[in-house]
């Protein structure tokens, strides 16, 4: 537990990523692991020039930043790093009004930075699936799914009106270990929506345990293993061992993480909070290395504009 707690002071961030020209570097390099072809022949080698790079065959220059999301960025890169560090040091997460206090920024722009980061840590995050086969050969967890609804500030009514719906999944290994989790926006709880779910975010081999919820049964199709329990109590039980632990304890998270920093969150970005979440979660155990994961989110990020954010109408699975 220990090993786990220990994360990237504040000391160690600055040194290693005080300066300008150390974030420029450390972006750089994981840009070039992560392959950075010129955008005009193709050539995989570049040099450096400034904060610019340049091909090697054409001499075409474009920016580090270009085509991530900090693209067109007219922030020090040393202002990025130290919102990564922010965003990703913390279970809890941090609102954009915290963020902006902490940069010097005003409200705009610390929002407009803290969506950039949530969107390229939640595309990053959805090229990986639950309930893959074990590590080191071993044997493959189960993969606990359940339906949540999120907010109910405007609700329209009773019942879950105006509340956003969303399909949770977690990995329990064997121990009562808390695996990896998935979590994603669903127009509704029906079998297109769960088919939906389960061909993005779930490995085909998964073993998955649902509760009664008759629209779980499209887990099971197309030669899907799925284990249905049907649960007579509400109250979720506190046993570690019991079905469900993992994955309530897996949505508690969220929900006091959403509660500890924002004061409801939209239906429109939900998504991207929801990865974000799941992107800092899964990455839990190696707290230290956290920015350069980030990074890497970074430099396999699509573009992001400001009147694409405001202007696209989000559409749920399903």
């Amino acid at each position: 537990m220990r090993a786990l707690m220990r994360g990237l002071t504040d000391a160690d961030f600055e040194r290693l990523y005080g300066q300008e020209e150390q974030c420029l570097a450390a972006l750089l390099a994981i840009r070039r692991q992560a392959g950075m072809s010129c955008p005009t022949c193709g050539n995989e080698r570049n040099y450096r020039c400034g904060r610019r790079v340049g091909c090697t065959r054409c001499n075409r220059r474009w920016s580090v930043t270009a085509g991530t999301v900090m693209t067109h960025t007219k922030l020090p890169l040393a202002t990025w790093f130290r919102a990564m560090h922010a965003m990703s040091s913390t279970k809890q997460g941090i609102s954009a009004v915290e963020l902006g206090r902490r940069l010097g920024v005003s409200y705009p722009t610390a929002w407009y930075l803290h969506k950039r980061l949530r969107h390229a840590m939640s595309e990053r995050e959805s090229l990986y699936v639950v309930g893959g086969p074990g590590e080191d050969g071993g044997a493959a967890a189960v993969v606990e799914a359940d339906d949540v609804y999120l907010g109910g500030e405007r609700n329209q009514g009773s019942g879950p009106a105006g509340k956003t719906r969303v399909i949770a999944a977690a990995e329990r290994h064997q121990g009562g270990r808390m695996g990896h989790v998935a979590m994603q926006v669903v127009s509704g709880f029906t079998a297109a929506a769960v088919k939906a779910f389960r061909d993005a975010c779930l490995a085909p081999t998964a073993h998955v345990h649902t509760d009664g919820l008759r629209a779980f049964n499209a887990f099971g199709t197309a030669g899907r293993s799925h284990q249905r329990s049907i649960t007579a109590s509400k109250r979720p039980s506190r046993q570690r061992n019991t079905a469900f632990f993992v994955l309530n304890t897996a949505i508690a998270n969220l929900s006091t993480a959403i509660k500890a920093t924002h004061k409801a969150i939209s239906a429109k970005h939900t998504n991207d909070y929801l990865g974000a979440f799941c992107w800092t979660t899964n990455r839990r155990r190696q707290m230290a290395e956290m920015v350069p994961a980030l990074c890497r989110a970074i430099a396999t990020s699509s573009r992001l504009t400001r009147r694409s954010v405001y202007a696209k109408k989000f559409v749920p699975i399903g």
